[in-house]
């Protein structure tokens, strides 16, 4: 138990890494920051073909776990818990920032826009919308019993194929990322074993280099280079995601087997905190650098804002937990006292 809990951990670590990564690049090539447009267009597209499925895919891996254990009604009430309470603090936390910083930002925040924040979310926030819709259908349709796998295939399958192009309740992220969790179950579900079975060093080592380089001629001769979450190549996307979630657990399962590289674990382990907090602290970093060090570099950029970007959100997480003041970040049931 405690083998598989570790490397699950190292394969978190390793995503919120790329996540973190792929934002901030992002916005600092919207902020003016020199970044080479050609390597930004190579680098977003790769890393946006299997990041967010490879969270979507350990989602997936522990739901019906998860539910046997805690029944339908407490399951979705612990999801809410931890994905949808903090969706809504962190949203309207950035949101007020971005409000208040509007004329800086290239976004153009109003009020509303955190007035719309319950069904219509803010920046990277879609995704934990969509996964709690996710563990919600999943938890819904599982009345159906033997039944629900089936429909579950078939939905994730038709939505994947068609997905629905709004991002209200985070539907486009939904449909694009559903069909990852559902692969995550059906493996759960069809291989009692399937974590004896651990990639070796060789094969993560090829799968990578066949990422890479499936990705570098996907992006450079037969399509223009983009992020495949906007439905338009699906199988594209699900080539380069499968690739892409094959090779980040190959690398887990290793570090985890050699009890090396302690830090991506514990990035792992505070992988929410980070999703939450990480644009805030990186955004804040590029704006002290740009205006108070007059520093424009922008690989000292990506260095300094990817590093905050991770660990400040671990530290305010610390400093939370320390004065029991729990509620940033979670939902914490308050014993009843009679």
């Amino acid at each position: 138990m405690k083998q598989r809990i570790n490397w699950v951990d190292y394969a978190k670590g390793i995503g919120i890494i790329l996540v973190v990564y792929a934002h901030l690049l992002s916005s600092g090539l919207h902020a003016g920051l020199a970044i080479p447009e050609h390597f930004f267009l190579l680098s977003d597209s790769t890393v946006y073909g299997f990041h967010m499925p490879l969270f979507f895919f350990l989602a997936g891996l522990f739901a019906r776990q998860s539910l046997l254990k805690r029944g339908v009604g407490d399951f979705i009430t612990d999801k809410f818990r931890f994905i949808a309470y903090p969706y809504l603090v962190w949203s309207l936390l950035q949101g007020s920032v971005e409000l208040f910083f509007s004329q800086q930002s290239h976004r153009g925040m109003n009020v509303s826009d955190l007035l719309s924040i319950p069904y219509l979310p803010l920046g990277q926030f879609w995704f934990l919308y969509a996964l709690f819709l996710m563990y919600t259908v999943y938890a819904l349709l599982s009345f159906l019993r033997k039944a629900a796998l089936v429909l579950l295939i078939l939905l994730a399958l038709l939505l994947f194929v068609y997905p629905i192009p709004s991002e209200i309740m985070a539907l486009h992220g939904f449909c694009t990322g559903f069909l990852f969790f559902v692969i995550g179950l059906l493996v759960k579900e069809y291989s009692a074993h399937w974590q004896r079975y651990c990639l070796p060093g060789w094969a993560t080592l090829g799968t990578f280099f066949l990422l890479i380089m499936s990705s570098y001629t996907l992006f450079e001769y037969t399509i223009e280079p983009t992020r495949l979450t906007d439905g338009s190549h699906p199988w594209y996307f699900l080539f380069l995601a499968c690739l892409g979630i094959l090779f980040c657990i190959g690398l887990a399962q290793y570090l985890a087997k050699k009890n090396c590289c302690g830090v991506i674990k514990i990035l792992g382990v505070h992988s929410i905190q980070i999703y939450l907090v990480h644009m805030l602290a990186g955004v804040a970093v590029r704006i002290i650098l740009l205006n108070f060090f007059s520093i424009e570099n922008p690989v000292l950029h990506m260095i300094t804002g990817v590093s905050c970007g991770l660990f400040v959100p671990i530290v305010l997480y610390k400093t939370a937990m320390k004065v029991r003041f729990p509620y940033l970040f979670e939902l914490q049931k308050i014993p009843y006292k009679g």
